[in-house]
């Protein structure tokens, strides 16, 4: 789907029919004829295009010509509800172009934060502005790792919380599922500061102070992003190690205890076998022998329980 945008007389932003002199070009999972369409008609290389609609595809700078993509990879929802079987998020890469006189923007998945830029929700710009657009970005995508870095501490959370009550293996699936999500965090923003390092030189975008301002503030977030990211990573790690040796804790204790069980009701069970046997036995006729054998079954029974007990094989 292409959307063009452009900034009327008073600075507004709005949709326009035809590419035309300073546009924003915004490409959401494009077709073949679109491509070819921007391509041909704005002196793009495909591959630009085509990258960027790539998953894998990891954040980087490449310049053909006159044009030039910035590859940056945007955390997005996979799917929370089925957190015990799936990741619940992961990145999707988001192509800067620019070329002469437009900007294009192209996703593999119409993206949020691309509908906030649009809407100044990160700040003000008109559609000759590149570089500013460029930066919100930037700071926008940064911004939305640290929120997403709070959704994942709150999940983790309340998987704790779960465990402490749970006896099957869901909760620890969905902890294992938050830790591929968070290699998908810190893959992309180790790779993404290095391209704002690389921009910060002015080399390959003219950057005025204010610009360097906000790339200085967009690379500060995501430095702490990247650092939040790998404390999560390595906490939840040394979370599922403690919760697996737990279990098998958990797992032995609730054997010893049946074994113990097993041993406290096998006596009874040998003298309740014998009396039961078809043979003469001393006393059988006396009425009082019922009595006797089953006062001594839950003798010892009880002696061997107390024992157990006391020796703490019958405690958790």
């Amino acid at each position: 789907m292409l959307t063009i945008y452009q900034s009327n007389s008073i600075g507004q932003l709005q949709q326009v029919s035809d590419i035309v002199h300073n546009t924003l070009l915004y490409l959401v999972d494009p077709t073949d004829a679109e491509i070819s369409q921007i391509s041909n008609k704005l002196n793009v290389p495909k591959d630009f295009i085509r990258d960027s609609l790539d998953i894998n595809e990891r954040p980087r700078i490449e310049k053909e010509d006159s044009s030039m993509v910035i590859i940056l990879n945007s955390p997005v929802v996979m799917n929370e509800e089925l957190l015990y079987e799936e990741i619940p998020y992961r990145t999707l890469p988001i192509g800067i172009i620019h070329v002469k006189d437009h900007l294009i923007i192209v996703t593999k998945e119409d993206n949020p934060l691309c509908r906030d830029i649009f809407s100044g929700k990160y700040g003000t710009f008109q559609t000759h502005m590149k570089t500013r657009i460029t930066l919100l970005l930037f700071e926008a995508i940064a911004q939305s790792y640290l929120d997403f870095l709070n959704r994942i501490k709150a999940q983790v959370g309340r998987l704790q919380r779960e465990l402490k009550e749970s006896h099957n293996n869901r909760e620890l699936f969905g902890l294992i599922h938050i830790n591929k999500s968070l290699v998908y965090f810190s893959t992309s923003l180790r790779a993404m500061r290095n391209v704002f390092l690389h921009l910060s030189k002015g080399q390959d975008i003219k950057l005025y102070e204010e610009d360097q301002q906000m790339l200085h503030n967009a690379l500060v977030d995501i430095e702490q992003a990247a650092e939040v990211t790998e404390m999560r990573s390595l906490s939840l790690s040394g979370l599922m190690d403690a919760y697996a040796a737990i279990t098998h804790n958990n797992l032995n204790s609730v054997l010893k205890i049946l074994t113990t069980l097993t041993l406290v009701l096998m006596i009874p069970t040998i003298i309740g076998s014998i009396f039961s046997m078809n043979v003469a036995l001393p006393y059988e006729d006396q009425p009082f022998m019922f009595l006797v054998v089953i006062g001594l079954m839950l003798g010892i029974s009880g002696s061997l329980f107390y024992v157990f007990y006391k020796s703490k094989f019958l405690r958790f």
